[in-house]
């Protein structure tokens, strides 16, 4: 069971507690002084929550990108001090990227180029969450190279090449 925890300061001087913890069976929950809520992920390939908490004063945003959890106090993460933005919809175009990184994958390396592919998938997705477009496109362009070379692989194991 993994867990964050934040405490928090309203604007009357109370204080919040606020923890975040994933349990291995029952999934994920957020706990706001005691009374705990449920939450689920928004997204079906990856752990996507944006969970909002109001107190007198005081707005918070739990985030969660994957296995990144974070926190945003009236519009700015306390871990960093930059501003906070809700969580946007994925682009079509990454969805259509994990596709033929799993699809292609599988036909140009088999088993072990389709798991790379799934796994470079999460890669994609977070990264565009994170409005990182180079990135998403470095490990496309990635994950194409290691496909290349596995198909060279069993092209020549065959004797086809």
């Amino acid at each position: 069971m993994a867990g964050t925890s934040w405490t928090i300061t309203d604007g009357n001087g109370m204080q919040h507690q606020i923890e975040y913890k994933v349990k291995t069976w029952g999934g994920a929950q957020i706990t706001v002084d005691g009374n705990i809520y449920k939450v689920k992920s928004s997204n079906w390939f990856v752990n996507l929550i944006d969970y909002s908490i109001d107190f007198p004063g005081v707005n918070c945003h739990v985030i969660v990108i994957g296995k990144k959890v974070r926190l945003a106090v009236n519009g700015t993460y306390n871990d960093d001090g930059t501003a906070y933005e809700p969580i946007a919809n994925i682009p079509a175009w990454i969805y259509v990227l994990v596709v033929l990184s799993v699809v292609g994958g599988w036909f140009f390396g088999g088993l072990i180029c389709m798991a790379i592919g799934l796994l470079f998938s999460t890669v994609y997705i977070s990264a565009a969450l994170e409005k990182k477009t180079g990135k998403v496109i470095t490990f496309f362009i990635i994950f194409v190279v290691i496909c290349i070379v596995f198909l060279g692989l069993n092209l020549a194991l065959q004797g086809i090449v």
